[in-house]
């Protein structure tokens, strides 16, 4: 895994390298170890989901929440992680985050049962999140020079691209040769590897001034996050209007409005919100917000195209999807040495227009086979990398060092909550532009308007799965919760 990771940016590294002191260059990968580890397993399961189903004899039900335990968990603990990492140390947090992890892993390889299964895939989802935000904090840290940190910044993209790339293929071949189990196995010695790397060679680092942990505003943040991620992954399914979809959205909203009232007055707030009074930092936010939500939400209907439409299996539709993440993995490396010459604006604009244009392109070509989506996948990919690594870049060299912790997990949060969002809304899209169009498109086929309608809502309801990560990017098809029809 590790040499993948480092293949990523071969032809490339003696360069952007030259200067960097072996400590550096060992936080580097020590760190990229563990996110690598962490995206790779966001989207590895999703190719063992019906292996899983079989084993345990459950429904679609069963299988969203054993993948959505993990988006929550990552999602609810971004910020509570940062803050402990900030208060207690990020070296420490990063290698505790990693045990954790491994811990959880090994326990989701032997779950016993589906219950046990989606709790350790909680406890993953909570571990990723540390892993997460120290990573980035930690490169942050160890590159003080602002053109030194856009190169690493960039490498550190190019390894996380690499996990995604790789998370379903890798998968495919575990569960074909191994087993599903073995998905889960497959993280313990790469967790083992960096940890010991870690522990040699990544130095300390953490918020000097002496602050309390804010516990009020740790449950202020989960009930929001919590509430609002809920309702968005579960909207779809259960129905916006319904009781329990509502009470996520209105208790999320009040609470996410009473954090930040609080965090304005707490002496010592766990998330800082002044920071957002910082104009680049400000912007930075919410155009990661937009990118990941227009990008996860584009993925949603070309892996349901590839998949309902084309009929596709999961491992040819990764490889269909693979020009996005190729082009992420390959070009990242120099996009953060153009930054580092030529500085993070006219990048940022590039990669605005050029992920415009791509998203432009898979709309218009989505009708015309997988070549044609190909290259819109490599403009969004170019695009989405010509944006986020020297906005990645921009954000953390515009916060004190000592918010490093802070700032890493609003970003986080941003690219989690993003991509959920995106899952959601252009999902409801679909759901919306099928129940208005797809009636009247089976008039001739299906001449029975009661059939027609029962024809229409099965496709509906296949064609909008619960928005997460592992099973719309790419995702299997579920089975049906009715035995008879699996």
């Amino acid at each position: 895994m590790a040499d993948d990771a480092g293949g990523a940016t071969a032809g490339d590294t003696a360069e952007t390298t030259e200067g960097w002191t072996s400590q550096q260059k060992l936080t580097l990968v020590a760190t990229g170890l563990g996110l690598f580890m962490v995206f790779l397993d966001a989207l590895i399961v999703n190719v063992a989901l019906p292996d899983i189903q079989a084993a345990f004899d459950v429904g679609e039900a069963g299988l969203q929440w054993v993948v959505t335990a993990y988006s929550l968990g990552m999602a609810v603990f971004m910020m509570s992680s940062a803050t402990v990492a900030d208060l207690q140390g990020r070296r420490r947090i990063y290698a505790i985050g990693l045990a954790v992890f491994a811990a959880g892993s090994f326990v989701s390889g032997i779950a016993p049962n589906e219950g046990v299964l989606t709790a350790a895939r909680a406890v993953q989802g909570l571990a990723a999140a540390a892993v997460t935000v120290t990573s980035l904090a930690l490169v942050s840290a160890a590159f003080s020079d602002p053109k030194e940190k856009a190169k690493a910044v960039g490498i550190w993209t190019a390894i996380a691209s690499v996990g995604t790339a790789l998370g379903p293929t890798i998968g495919g071949l575990l569960t074909d040769g191994v087993g599903w189990r073995a998905v889960f196995f497959v993280n313990v010695p790469i967790a083992v590897v960096a940890i010991v790397l870690t522990n040699r060679a990544v130095a300390e680092s953490r918020d000097p001034s002496d602050r309390g942990f804010d516990p009020v505003g740790q449950v202020l943040f989960i009930l929001a996050i919590g509430g609002l991620a809920f309702a968005v992954i579960q909207g779809q399914s259960a129905g916006w209007g319904s009781p329990e979809i509502l009470a996520g959205l209105v208790g999320g909203s009040v609470a996410l409005v009473a954090f930040v009232l609080y965090e304005l007055r707490t002496a010592d707030p766990m998330m800082d919100v002044r920071l957002f009074r910082r104009r680049t930092y400000a912007i930075a936010i919410v155009t990661i917000f937009v990118a990941f939500a227009s990008m996860y939400g584009m993925l949603l209907l070309v892996t349901q195209y590839f998949q309902n439409v084309q009929g596709y299996s999961a491992i040819v539709a990764g490889f269909l999807i693979l020009p996005l993440a190729a082009v992420l993995t390959v070009v990242s490396p120099f996009v953060g040495r153009i930054v580092a010459r030529v500085g993070a604006r006219l990048p940022v604009m590039v990669g605005q227009a050029t992920l415009v244009l791509g998203l432009a392109v898979v709309a218009g070509a989505i009708t015309n086979g997988p070549a044609a989506v190909g290259v819109g996948l490599a403009f969004c990919g170019l695009g989405a990398v010509f944006l986020l690594v020297p906005i990645t870049s921009l954000a953390m060299t515009s916060v004190p060092p000592d918010r490093a912790g802070m700032a890493s997990g609003i970003m986080s949060s941003q690219r989690a909550i993003g991509s959920t969002v995106g899952y959601a809304v252009l999902g409801a899209v679909l759901a919306v532009w099928l129940g208005a169009t797809l009636d009247t498109s089976l008039e001739d086929t299906i001449p029975d308007a009661q059939e027609r309608t029962e024809v229409a809502d099965k496709v509906i309801d296949e064609a909008t799965p619960a928005a997460v990560n592992a099973e719309v990017a790419p995702g299997a098809p579920l089975a049906s919760d009715d035995p008879a029809q699996r």
